[in-house]
């Protein structure tokens, strides 16, 4: 069967993913030979980002933060060519025989964890951090940065859920790279089952997209009774990803205490208005939304902030479509619509579940740092509770047009 639909998930999983769904990073020696020390720069950096107690002292804080700032730039300095990384750059993207889609999605993990450690300058973050109002990155970060934003189609000067979650997590089931290196087990499970969760999610829907691109074909082809089969399949698969989602997102596998701290603060951003990772950056959230014309869709300049060119497509149609608008006018009948009607009404229950579920999370009390959460920055709220207050708020926005 050929259809439109089928081709945008095509090419989400062969040329955004690089052949598989989450997307498939491959790493250092699969990369051209001249982009490969900077795997070595962020392993001489890792242990020195984390500290197992953090400071409240905002003058001892700055000194670690310039401290391991200057460390970086020289590590940078010793081991990268940037000459030889720029025309190494311009070959890959010119011959993707060089450097495959995987190799690309290995490197922009490893730039992302840099940039994003060279940000922050230390884990857990601190205010003196999230007090900086600008930042000026080394050329070695930068010049890079920008064939990675070509190539990937995004323009936020920091990483995102592909870049620092999806390509993170390796086939054989460990991090690539790694922001509790020296600490304890606990916090090296709960980092590790943050992005599993993530990244299994999407293994577990991607036949949901697969029975959301053949209902569309269907329809179009007039086979309504096949339409209505593949969305109970869909709903079938939905709710057994979200009850791993729920079985997952527990204390004994995602400690409170820890997430907060060690897992959630580094990947935000906060710089230039910019903000970090979101969940809602997960593209089974982004594709039910679209896919169930569940309005208002993002702003095209917000969503190219984090989400690649291939996501966005698959995205894009999905909303032109308008799966529930198109049966509607069709007047195709009973069945397809009592399916649709199934996957809102479950999108709804997640989405209720979820503002339950966050709350112990997010309402950690960390001194050293200012109320916030990594996908909308620093939060106007003088402590936790206001903050969680001002996050229900948000999430129940979302599931008032969960309609």
């Amino acid at each position: 069967m050929e259809h439109h639909a089928l081709t945008h998930l095509r090419d989400l999983v062969v040329v955004g993913g690089g052949g598989a769904w989450p997307p498939r990073a491959t790493y250092r020696d699969s990369w051209p030979r001249g982009l490969r020390s900077y795997d070595a720069v962020y392993h001489a950096m890792e242990a020195s980002f984390v500290v197992a107690e953090s400071s409240v002292d905002n003058a001892y804080n700055r000194k670690l933060i310039d401290s391991f700032r200057s460390r970086m730039r020289s590590e940078l300095l010793h081991h990268i060519n940037l000459a030889e990384v720029q025309s190494t750059l311009e070959r890959a993207e010119s011959d993707p025989e060089t450097c495959p889609q995987g190799a690309w999605l290995g490197y922009w993990l490893c730039m992302s964890f840099l940039r994003h450690s060279y940000r922050w300058g230390v884990t857990p973050i601190v205010s003196e951090a999230q007090d900086e109002q600008s930042l000026e990155f080394p050329e070695e970060l930068e010049v890079p940065w920008r064939y990675l934003q070509q190539h990937f189609g995004t323009t936020s000067p920091g990483g995102c859920m592909t870049s620092l979650m999806y390509a993170n997590l390796r086939p054989d089931n460990c991090l690539e790279y790694s922001v509790t290196v020296g600490m304890p087990e606990d916090h090296q499970s709960t980092e590790f089952w943050n992005t599993k969760l993530i990244a299994e999610m999407e293994e577990r829907v991607l036949p949901m997209y697969h029975h959301f691109a053949h209902a569309i074909a269907f329809l179009d082809a007039g086979d309504a009774a096949a339409a209505g089969a593949a969305l109970k399949s869909a709903n079938e698969i939905l709710k057994s990803a979200f009850r791993f989602f729920f079985s997952t997102m527990v204390d004994a596998t995602l400690s409170q205490e820890i997430w907060l701290a060690y897992v959630q603060g580094y990947q935000g951003w906060t710089l230039g208005g910019v903000d970090g990772i979101s969940g809602g950056q997960s593209l089974v959230f982004r594709t039910l939304d679209a896919f169930l014309g569940i309005r208002p869709f993002p702003a095209p300049e917000k969503e190219a902030l984090h989400l690649p060119s291939a996501q966005r497509a698959w995205l894009d149609f999905l909303r032109d479509y308008d799966i529930r608008a198109t049966v509607k006018e069709r007047e195709v009948g009973e069945d397809v619509t009592t399916q649709l009607e199934a996957l809102v009404k479950q999108l709804r229950l997640w989405r209720m579940g979820h503002m339950r579920r966050m709350q112990p999370y997010e309402s950690v009390r960390r001194p050293e740092r200012k109320t916030m959460t990594a996908g909308v920055s620093v939060v106007d709220a003088s402590d936790e509770n206001q903050m969680i207050e001002h996050l229900k708020r948000q999430l129940g926005e979302r599931l008032a047009q969960t309609v």
